[in-house]
Protein backbone atom coordinates (compact mmCIF):
# COMPACT_ATOMS: atom_id res chain seq x y z
CA UNK A 1 0.00 0.00 0.00
CA UNK A 2 1.10 3.58 -0.63
CA UNK A 3 0.65 4.74 2.98
CA UNK A 4 0.92 3.26 6.46
CA UNK A 5 -2.22 4.84 7.91
CA UNK A 6 -5.42 5.81 6.08
CA UNK A 7 -8.00 8.16 7.62
CA UNK A 8 -11.27 7.15 6.01
CA UNK A 9 -14.58 9.06 6.24
CA UNK A 10 -17.75 7.02 6.61
CA UNK A 11 -21.37 7.86 5.68
CA UNK A 12 -23.22 10.32 7.90
CA UNK A 13 -26.50 8.51 7.43
CA UNK A 14 -26.80 6.92 4.00
CA UNK A 15 -24.69 3.80 3.47
CA UNK A 16 -24.56 4.47 -0.27
CA UNK A 17 -22.34 7.50 0.37
CA UNK A 18 -19.34 5.25 0.98
CA UNK A 19 -16.78 5.85 -1.80
CA UNK A 20 -15.28 3.09 -3.92
CA UNK A 21 -11.81 4.12 -2.78
CA UNK A 22 -12.85 3.93 0.89
CA UNK A 23 -14.27 0.42 0.43
CA UNK A 24 -11.20 -0.83 -1.42
CA UNK A 25 -8.83 0.70 1.12
CA UNK A 26 -10.65 -0.89 4.06
CA UNK A 27 -10.39 -4.25 2.29
CA UNK A 28 -6.63 -3.84 1.86
CA UNK A 29 -5.39 -2.54 5.23
CA UNK A 30 -4.27 -5.00 7.92
CA UNK A 31 -6.27 -3.52 10.82
CA UNK A 32 -9.24 -1.15 11.11
CA UNK A 33 -9.39 1.17 14.13
CA UNK A 34 -13.00 2.08 14.96
CA UNK A 35 -14.63 4.56 17.29
CA UNK A 36 -17.22 1.90 18.15
CA UNK A 37 -16.52 -1.58 16.82
CA UNK A 38 -20.15 -2.65 17.13
CA UNK A 39 -21.39 0.35 15.13
CA UNK A 40 -18.65 0.05 12.50
CA UNK A 41 -19.27 -3.67 12.04
CA UNK A 42 -22.70 -2.92 10.57
CA UNK A 43 -21.07 -0.79 7.87
CA UNK A 44 -18.22 -3.23 7.26
CA UNK A 45 -20.58 -6.22 7.04
CA UNK A 46 -22.70 -4.31 4.51
CA UNK A 47 -19.67 -4.04 2.21
CA UNK A 48 -18.37 -7.52 3.05
CA UNK A 49 -15.22 -6.17 4.69
CA UNK A 50 -13.72 -8.67 7.09
CA UNK A 51 -10.66 -7.32 8.87
CA UNK A 52 -9.41 -7.33 12.49
CA UNK A 53 -10.96 -4.43 14.41
CA UNK A 54 -9.57 -2.44 17.31
CA UNK A 55 -11.34 0.15 19.45
CA UNK A 56 -10.08 3.73 19.06
CA UNK A 57 -12.15 6.39 20.84
CA UNK A 58 -11.78 9.63 22.80
CA UNK A 59 -11.17 7.81 26.08
CA UNK A 60 -8.19 5.78 24.84
CA UNK A 61 -7.02 7.98 21.97
CA UNK A 62 -3.63 8.83 23.50
CA UNK A 63 -2.60 5.29 24.50
CA UNK A 64 -4.11 3.72 21.38
CA UNK A 65 -2.27 6.18 19.13
CA UNK A 66 1.02 5.01 20.64
CA UNK A 67 0.00 1.37 20.10
CA UNK A 68 -0.98 2.03 16.48
CA UNK A 69 2.36 3.74 15.76
CA UNK A 70 4.23 0.78 17.29
CA UNK A 71 2.30 -1.69 15.13
CA UNK A 72 2.83 0.43 12.02
CA UNK A 73 6.57 0.46 12.69
CA UNK A 74 6.36 -3.34 12.88
CA UNK A 75 4.91 -3.40 9.35
CA UNK A 76 1.11 -3.20 9.83
CA UNK A 77 -1.18 -0.84 7.89
CA UNK A 78 -4.23 0.79 9.45
CA UNK A 79 -7.54 2.25 8.36
CA UNK A 80 -9.00 4.77 10.82
CA UNK A 81 -12.78 5.25 10.83
CA UNK A 82 -15.34 6.80 13.17
CA UNK A 83 -19.05 6.17 13.58
CA UNK A 84 -19.90 8.87 11.04
CA UNK A 85 -18.07 11.38 8.91
CA UNK A 86 -14.46 12.51 8.83
CA UNK A 87 -12.02 11.25 11.50
CA UNK A 88 -10.38 14.07 13.45
CA UNK A 89 -13.33 16.49 13.31
CA UNK A 90 -15.11 16.26 16.69
CA UNK A 91 -14.05 12.60 16.58
CA UNK A 92 -10.81 10.68 17.26
CA UNK A 93 -7.99 11.14 14.76
CA UNK A 94 -6.26 14.44 15.44
CA UNK A 95 -3.88 13.08 18.10
CA UNK A 96 -2.86 10.19 15.85
CA UNK A 97 -2.14 12.54 12.95
CA UNK A 98 0.13 14.62 15.21
CA UNK A 99 1.91 11.39 16.21
CA UNK A 100 2.33 10.45 12.55
CA UNK A 101 4.00 13.78 11.88
CA UNK A 102 6.28 13.42 14.92
CA UNK A 103 7.25 9.84 14.06
CA UNK A 104 7.53 10.37 10.29
CA UNK A 105 4.73 7.86 9.60
CA UNK A 106 3.15 8.16 6.15
CA UNK A 107 -0.59 8.83 6.16
CA UNK A 108 -3.33 10.12 3.91
CA UNK A 109 -6.85 11.50 4.31
CA UNK A 110 -9.50 10.12 1.98
CA UNK A 111 -12.20 12.60 0.91
CA UNK A 112 -15.79 11.76 1.66
CA UNK A 113 -18.91 12.44 3.69
CA UNK A 114 -18.92 15.46 6.00
CA UNK A 115 -21.94 16.77 7.89
CA UNK A 116 -20.24 20.16 8.25
CA UNK A 117 -19.91 20.79 4.51
CA UNK A 118 -23.25 19.18 3.69
CA UNK A 119 -25.03 21.42 6.19
CA UNK A 120 -23.35 24.70 5.27
CA UNK A 121 -24.09 24.19 1.57
CA UNK A 122 -27.67 23.10 2.19
CA UNK A 123 -28.42 25.93 4.62
CA UNK A 124 -28.48 28.65 1.97
CA UNK A 125 -26.58 30.94 4.34
CA UNK A 126 -23.35 32.72 3.40
CA UNK A 127 -20.55 30.19 2.93
CA UNK A 128 -17.78 32.43 1.59
CA UNK A 129 -16.35 32.30 5.10
CA UNK A 130 -17.49 30.18 8.01
CA UNK A 131 -16.28 28.98 11.39
CA UNK A 132 -16.76 25.59 13.01
CA UNK A 133 -17.35 25.53 16.78
CA UNK A 134 -18.03 21.84 17.41
CA UNK A 135 -20.60 20.64 19.94
CA UNK A 136 -22.41 23.18 22.10
CA UNK A 137 -20.98 22.72 25.63
CA UNK A 138 -23.05 21.30 28.46
CA UNK A 139 -21.55 23.40 31.27
CA UNK A 140 -23.15 26.83 31.58
CA UNK A 141 -19.78 28.57 32.02
CA UNK A 142 -18.45 27.05 28.79
CA UNK A 143 -21.72 27.74 27.01
CA UNK A 144 -21.70 31.40 28.04
CA UNK A 145 -18.11 31.74 26.83
CA UNK A 146 -19.16 30.31 23.46
CA UNK A 147 -22.12 32.68 23.17
CA UNK A 148 -19.83 35.65 23.88
CA UNK A 149 -17.63 34.56 20.96
CA UNK A 150 -20.62 34.07 18.68
CA UNK A 151 -21.97 37.52 19.53
CA UNK A 152 -18.94 39.01 17.75
CA UNK A 153 -18.64 36.36 15.03
CA UNK A 154 -19.18 37.99 11.64
CA UNK A 155 -18.82 34.72 9.72
CA UNK A 156 -21.45 31.99 9.48
CA UNK A 157 -21.00 29.59 12.40
CA UNK A 158 -21.46 25.81 12.36
CA UNK A 159 -22.32 23.93 15.55
CA UNK A 160 -23.41 20.44 16.55
CA UNK A 161 -26.15 19.78 19.09
CA UNK A 162 -28.01 16.82 20.56
CA UNK A 163 -31.77 16.20 20.58
CA UNK A 164 -32.10 16.40 24.36
CA UNK A 165 -30.23 19.73 24.47
CA UNK A 166 -31.69 21.42 21.39
CA UNK A 167 -34.71 23.02 23.08
CA UNK A 168 -32.43 24.78 25.61
CA UNK A 169 -30.11 25.85 22.80
CA UNK A 170 -32.91 27.37 20.73
CA UNK A 171 -34.19 29.28 23.77
CA UNK A 172 -30.66 30.57 24.38
CA UNK A 173 -30.34 31.62 20.75
CA UNK A 174 -33.59 33.58 20.97
CA UNK A 175 -32.07 35.47 23.88
CA UNK A 176 -28.61 36.07 22.41
CA UNK A 177 -29.13 36.14 18.62
CA UNK A 178 -32.74 37.17 18.06
CA UNK A 179 -31.89 39.30 15.00
CA UNK A 180 -30.07 36.52 13.12
CA UNK A 181 -31.04 33.57 10.95
CA UNK A 182 -30.58 29.92 11.85
CA UNK A 183 -30.69 26.80 9.73
CA UNK A 184 -31.48 23.62 11.64
CA UNK A 185 -30.16 20.73 9.54
CA UNK A 186 -31.54 17.41 10.76
CA UNK A 187 -30.94 13.79 9.79
CA UNK A 188 -28.67 14.71 6.88
CA UNK A 189 -28.63 12.21 3.97
CA UNK A 190 -31.30 10.09 5.70
CA UNK A 191 -34.94 9.48 4.77
CA UNK A 192 -36.29 12.27 6.99
CA UNK A 193 -33.59 14.85 6.19
CA UNK A 194 -34.71 18.45 6.53
CA UNK A 195 -33.32 21.98 6.47
CA UNK A 196 -35.30 24.50 8.53
CA UNK A 197 -34.21 28.09 7.82
CA UNK A 198 -35.81 30.62 10.16
CA UNK A 199 -35.44 34.02 11.75
CA UNK A 200 -34.37 33.12 15.27
CA UNK A 201 -36.91 35.49 16.83
CA UNK A 202 -39.68 33.49 15.12
CA UNK A 203 -38.55 29.99 16.14
CA UNK A 204 -41.30 27.82 17.58
CA UNK A 205 -39.95 24.82 19.47
CA UNK A 206 -43.07 22.80 18.65
CA UNK A 207 -42.24 23.06 14.93
CA UNK A 208 -38.90 21.28 15.40
CA UNK A 209 -38.71 17.49 15.66
CA UNK A 210 -36.38 16.84 18.59
CA UNK A 211 -35.03 13.58 17.21
CA UNK A 212 -31.98 12.63 15.20
CA UNK A 213 -28.65 14.29 14.46
CA UNK A 214 -28.50 18.10 14.34
CA UNK A 215 -26.18 20.59 12.69
CA UNK A 216 -26.92 24.25 13.43
CA UNK A 217 -25.89 26.95 10.95
CA UNK A 218 -25.97 30.41 12.53
CA UNK A 219 -25.70 33.53 10.38
CA UNK A 220 -22.98 36.03 11.29
CA UNK A 221 -23.21 39.16 13.40
CA UNK A 222 -25.80 41.55 12.02
CA UNK A 223 -24.41 44.89 10.94
CA UNK A 224 -25.92 47.77 12.88
CA UNK A 225 -27.86 50.33 10.89
CA UNK A 226 -25.60 52.92 12.51
CA UNK A 227 -22.44 51.25 11.19
CA UNK A 228 -20.71 53.25 8.50
CA UNK A 229 -17.82 51.86 6.53
CA UNK A 230 -16.36 55.36 6.36
CA UNK A 231 -15.40 54.86 10.01
CA UNK A 232 -12.54 52.72 8.65
CA UNK A 233 -11.37 55.37 6.17
CA UNK A 234 -8.19 56.40 7.98
CA UNK A 235 -7.34 52.79 8.78
CA UNK A 236 -7.69 51.88 5.10
CA UNK A 237 -5.77 54.94 3.85
CA UNK A 238 -2.89 54.02 6.18
CA UNK A 239 -2.74 50.51 4.71
CA UNK A 240 -2.86 51.93 1.17
CA UNK A 241 0.04 54.23 2.03
CA UNK A 242 1.97 51.26 3.38
CA UNK A 243 1.62 49.57 0.01
CA UNK A 244 -0.68 46.71 1.02
CA UNK A 245 -2.52 44.98 -1.79
CA UNK A 246 -6.25 45.62 -2.10
CA UNK A 247 -7.15 42.00 -1.30
CA UNK A 248 -5.03 42.14 1.88
CA UNK A 249 -6.71 45.38 2.99
CA UNK A 250 -10.13 43.81 2.34
CA UNK A 251 -9.13 40.78 4.41
CA UNK A 252 -7.88 42.96 7.29
CA UNK A 253 -11.03 45.10 7.42
CA UNK A 254 -13.26 42.03 7.10
CA UNK A 255 -11.68 40.59 10.26
CA UNK A 256 -12.62 43.64 12.34
CA UNK A 257 -15.96 44.59 10.80
CA UNK A 258 -19.25 43.05 9.75
CA UNK A 259 -19.22 44.46 6.21
CA UNK A 260 -19.17 42.08 3.26
CA UNK A 261 -16.01 41.64 1.20
CA UNK A 262 -17.69 43.33 -1.77
CA UNK A 263 -18.65 46.38 0.31
CA UNK A 264 -15.11 46.71 1.62
CA UNK A 265 -13.59 46.14 -1.82
CA UNK A 266 -15.69 48.86 -3.44
CA UNK A 267 -14.86 51.30 -0.65
CA UNK A 268 -11.13 50.56 -0.85
CA UNK A 269 -11.24 51.16 -4.61
CA UNK A 270 -13.02 54.48 -4.10
CA UNK A 271 -10.24 55.62 -1.74
CA UNK A 272 -7.54 54.35 -4.06
CA UNK A 273 -8.53 56.51 -7.03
Amino acid sequence: MDYQIYFIPTPIGNLEDMTIRAINTLKEVDIIACEDTRESKKLLDHYEINKPLTSYHKFNEVSKSIEIIENVNAGKTYGIITDQGMPGISDPGHILIKKCIEENISYTILPGASSILTAIVGSGLDNDQFSYYGFIPKKNSDKNKLYKELENESKTAILFDTPHNLENTLNDFKEYFANRKLCIARELTKKFEEYILVDIADIKIEDVTLKGEFVLILSGKVQSENDDISAYEEHIKKQIAEGLRTKDIVKNIKEISSFSKNEIYEYVLSLNK
